[in-house]
């Protein structure tokens, strides 16, 4: 099994909680979008959170390996032409034969390598899918020491560090142009409810109260980071180009 089952209750509901925190989400694509082109693949599209941020693109093309994913993503988005949504594993040459056509001058992969166990193999198809020139989009969590209950329920096989991140981006042959820890404010729920309370999934009250002040963390880290490269974070964030050569 190359990736861990979350078409189950705990995956499908937590995907349908954390669209519900829009304000993070809209964080994510601010950070993300100025690097991307106009022709991505989105690798574990999952219910769409993320996809409808980018809708204005050329071509979005939606992975994801489980049937019902597809299902639904391709029902939420029927009417519009230019998204495509595929069944597959990125981990298998028979996926990156099938997208191979699309002439992708962009990869994005959010929150999904960790659920991948061959996760070298995973960026090395992505990175072989992009164009000359093409960026990959990849955002992990962060920080072994967080890896808990909520990470096992997720089908989680690993959280990452900065260097491991670094190592395993640069062997696919990619050049890194940010790679930078995001999210200091999630750090204590996180760690509260999966390392101390034990929990399989985070609570509604919690992620409404985040979302809510949302604008205050982030804006404060935005300014954090203009001076200082926090060493620290929830999340981790890597930027990649393939050679133009």
């Amino acid at each position: 099994m190359e990736f861990a089952e979350l078409d189950d209750p705990i995956g499908r509901e937590t995907l349908r909680r954390m669209a519900s925190v829009d304000r993070y989400n809209r964080w994510i694509y601010d950070e993300i979008a100025p690097y991307a082109g106009r022709r991505l693949l989105e690798v574990g599209c999952g219910i769409g959170n993320m996809t409808s941020y980018f809708l204005g693109l050329d071509e979005v093309v939606g992975l994801d390996r489980l049937p019902s994913s597809v299902r639904y993503v391709r029902a939420a988005f029927a009417d519009r032409p230019n998204v495509h949504i595929c069944e597959g594993d990125i981990t298998t040459r028979d996926t990156v034969a099938q997208l191979a056509g699309h002439r992708l001058d962009t990869v994005m992969c959010l929150n999904v390598l960790e659920h991948i166990e061959d996760h070298q193999t995973a960026l090395r198809h992505m990175a072989e899918l992009l164009t000359p020139g093409g960026r990959l989009l990849l955002f992990v969590p962060a920080g072994a020491y967080m890896h808990g209950t909520l990470d096992s329920a997720l089908g989680h096989f690993r959280r990452y560090d900065r260097g491991q991140l670094r190592s395993l981006v640069s062997a696919t042959g990619l050049t890194i142009l940010r790679l930078s820890y995001l999210n200091i404010a999630g750090i204590p729920g996180w760690w509260l409810n999966s390392r101390v309370l034990k929990r399989d999934i985070l609570p509604h009250g919690q992620l409404k109260l985040f979302n809510l002040l949302a604008p205050l963390f982030i804006g404060a880290e935005r300014l954090l980071r203009r001076v200082w490269d926090v060493p620290l974070g929830q999340s981790l964030l890597c930027i990649a180009q393939k050679p133009t050569q």
